[in-house]
């Protein structure tokens, strides 16, 4: 499964390209969002977040967007579920 890897700030980000637009990240294809929202989102001071034990992932939320993700390695790698506008 082919993911873009993007550091900041010390951190690399996985994001997912679409399975059916193999060129395009799923965040774009599903919901026209970008690098830059779920980025924003995550390094957002005035962030919501909230734990899904069910789904074993982090729900932020900023004015905006919603980022779903979740640490591969903690403090150093995230994976980008997925990122939504509100």
């Amino acid at each position: 499964m082919p993911y873009r890897r993007v550091r900041e700030q010390g951190i690399v980000f996985y994001f997912k390209y679409d399975d059916q637009h193999p060129e395009l990240l799923h965040i774009y294809v599903r919901h026209l969002t970008d690098i830059d929202d779920a980025l924003d989102v995550f390094f957002d001071p005035d962030r919501n977040d909230e734990w899904n034990e069910e789904r074993q992932r982090w729900e932020s939320q900023s004015s905006c967007h919603m980022l779903y993700w979740t640490w591969l390695e903690e403090g150093k790698k995230v994976l980008v579920i997925t990122c939504f506008k509100l």
